[in-house]
């Protein structure tokens, strides 16, 4: 260091004065620790406000303990450089603070005038054109500072209406079948409709669309906002900060804007035929408006349907008329069955309009009635006033079923509407349980759920109806409830009481119509409790699935170690369904499938998702799956060359 500063020293000062600005900045790539934690190299910069010529440090990491030492260097060096000035600076304007106080204190001796500067004009162009020259070697979209009418202090206000909006987490309410139409201000395709994004828990935001077609239309093509269906796309996600375009890193970091978290950064586009477009300065100041509306608004505002929101965004005070369509009018069944999402709990309600169908007539035979019955509900819709409820519960489980084949906020608003009629309707807690984000607060309406449906069903239902639950339709809601709690319960770390309700619901119903067993048995194997896991095999010895077959392998593993039987049950796993290691030794968890066949690669990832506590529980099992699982398919290889040489 004290060679740079004599160095520094020894050099003449340009005649009339000469100010040079600079600092620490960011190149333009990312780069990972060797915990996986992405972070930019940074490189220090000095620039002469005279001449524009400027001088760069080597790279090195952003918290680098030499950090001001290579700024130093790098001042020194361009200093003496005498193609480049050839003179020292009488003045530095430097970027950071702490820099800035840092070489103040050690070039006062050497007449150099040292102050920290937010606005560096000759730092800044130069950075633009280095910026500038690194965004032509990439197929990067542009920054939000490349839009028309677009400024710092207006990205600024978006920015803190996006950490807002991520602080309320809107999509703990509204989920994106909740389409919201934004009726004032005016709007243009493609922002007319949006929904909120990440019930799902993974990609958060807010998708836009330019009509409810369009977002019918992107449903049933499985994508948001798909091209084919509007007038180009507008997302707003939040994203890690190497998922940003460079430029707005930058703008973050030079600006110091705020930011949620390291994976909230708001990134809003648009796209058409591939390419990109930023929201000019009118889109974004709608961004910031929508975004802090949302954040303010309340589930009782929801729940109306249609509600209003002033809100004092970057240009001033605006009003936002917003409403939830689908809530107020509910859409054709047939299309929410086309976009797939068809609950095939609401069946039931056209089972419950047989039975009062049948309660109602007088028939001679079974024969008699099932003609009957054909021709009165064979190839016509259901008129569910036809056979109208009669006790407050049917009332209850009829708004229910509505909700059933309703869509986001509206199942929520039927269910509290169903309790309103009837505390004992256990399928309402259900609903609730199923919309809600909270762990604990579901399993507590699960529970609720299971005490109306004893109530609903009576003291002595259990005794009089085990073994055949299911097959009496009044018992599901019941068992649904039951089967919701034992799931939470055990995400809970609950574990022994939910291994007592998923014995419990098979006990009720050994036919097993929830696929309880499927859970129970790796739960099981994660208790510890190897002899209970062993009688729930034996009782369905020819079960092939993925998740009886690979148990059976953990337990031989459990119990002998790496034995010739507990090698035999694997294979015959691996037989079963080959693609079951794979996830299980993935270090993330994929999402699960609403659907599988058995030996796909969905039922595998089902198999993972309910057996890998098992799995991770028992010391060595998943080493021991991977070499067995490489040994089979080195074994595979040669049978294969062997079979290709004959």
């Amino acid at each position: 260091m004290e060679h740079w500063i004599r160095k520094l020293k020894a050099l003449p000062q340009y005649p009339g004065g000469e100010e040079w600005q600079g600092g620490f900045v960011s190149l333009p790539a990312w780069s990972h620790d060797h915990e996986g934690e992405p972070y930019r190299f940074k490189i220090a910069i000095w620039t002469s406000v005279r001449t524009g010529r400027v001088g760069i440090s080597k790279a090195f990491h952003p918290v680098d303990e030499t950090r001001f030492n290579r700024a130093l260097e790098a001042l020194a060096e361009f200093a003496a450089n005498r193609k480049l000035a050839g003179y020292r600076p009488n003045a530095l304007k430097v970027n950071d603070p702490a820099l800035a106080e840092w070489l103040g204190l050690r070039l006062e001796d050497a007449g150099i005038r040292v102050e920290p500067c937010a606005t560096l004009p000759a730092l800044a162009a130069c950075m633009s054109s280095m910026r500038a020259h690194w965004m032509k070697e990439t197929t990067e979209p542009p920054g939000y500072m490349d839009s028309p009418g677009m400024s710092v202090d207006r990205v600024r206000a978006f920015a803190e209406a996006a950490a807002l909006f991520w602080g309320a987490k809107p999509w703990h309410s509204l989920s994106n079948m909740d389409v919201i139409e934004i009726v004032s201000p005016r709007v243009d395709e493609p922002m007319n409709y949006a929904v909120v994004l990440g019930a799902g828990g993974n990609e958060f935001g807010l998708g836009f669309y330019g009509s409810l077609d369009a977002f019918w239309e992107s449903l049933e093509l499985g994508k948001i906002g798909d091209d084919r269906v509007s007038k180009g796309v507008c997302m707003l996600t939040y994203e890690d900060a190497p998922d940003i375009p460079i430029p707005d890193h930058d703008l973050w970091e030079d600006h110091q804007l705020p930011v949620a978290s390291q994976d909230a950064y708001p990134m809003a586009a648009f796209t058409r035929g591939g390419t990109w477009r930023r929201p000019d300065a009118r889109e974004i100041s709608l961004l910031e408006g929508l975004l802090r509306a949302l954040a303010a608004t309340t589930e009782d505002q929801m729940d109306t349907g249609r509600w209003t929101r002033t809100v004092d965004a970057f240009d001033g005070p605006v009003e936002f008329q917003l409403s939830l369509p689908l809530l107020q009018s509910p859409p054709d069944p047939r299309r929410v069955g086309k976009a797939g999402m068809f609950d095939r709990r609401s069946m039931e309600q056209m089972h419950e309009q047989i039975g009062r169908f049948l309660q109602e007539g007088k028939f001679g035979s079974i024969e008699e009635a099932n003609e009957a019955i054909r021709r009165e509900f064979t190839g016509r819709p259901m008129e569910t006033k036809k056979y109208a409820p009669q006790s407050a519960l049917e009332r209850a489980q009829d708004l229910c079923h509505q909700a059933f084949d309703a869509v986001g906020r509206r199942r929520v608003v039927l269910a509290r509407k169903a309790l309103d009629v009837s505390p004992d309707c256990a399928d309402a807690y259900v609903l609730l349980a199923e919309s809600s984000h909270d762990l604990e607060r579901a399993s507590g309406l699960y529970a609720a759920g299971v005490a109306a449906g004893r109530r609903a069903l009576g003291p002595n239902f259990a005794d009089e109806m085990a073994g055949s639950f299911w097959g009496v339709l009044e018992t599901r809601p019941y068992m649904r409830a039951l089967m919701g709690l034992a799931r939470t319960q055990a995400a809970l770390g609950r574990t022994e009481e939910a291994i007592a309700n998923y014995q419990e619901l098979l006990r009720l119903n050994p036919n097993d119509n929830q696929g309880a067993r499927d859970v129970l048995l790796p739960l099981l194997i994660f208790a510890g409790h190897n002899d209970q896991a062993q009688i729930l095999l034996g009782q369905i010895p020819d079960d092939m699935g993925a998740i009886f077959a690979y148990s059976r392998a953990l337990l031989g593993y459990r119990v002998e170690g790496d034995s010739q039987n507990a090698r035999a049950l694997l294979n015959a796993a691996i037989r079963a369904n080959r693609h079951v290691p794979r996830f299980l030794l993935a270090e993330e968890q994929q999402a699960q499938p609403s659907s599988y066949s058995i030996g796909s690669p969905e039922e595998a990832v089902l198999c993972a998702h309910e057996s890998r506590g098992a799995w991770e529980a028992t010391a060595g099992a998943l080493e021991w799956l991977a070499a067995r699982t490489k040994a089979a398919a080195k074994s595979r290889r040669r049978r294969l060359e062997r079979g290709m040489r004959h």
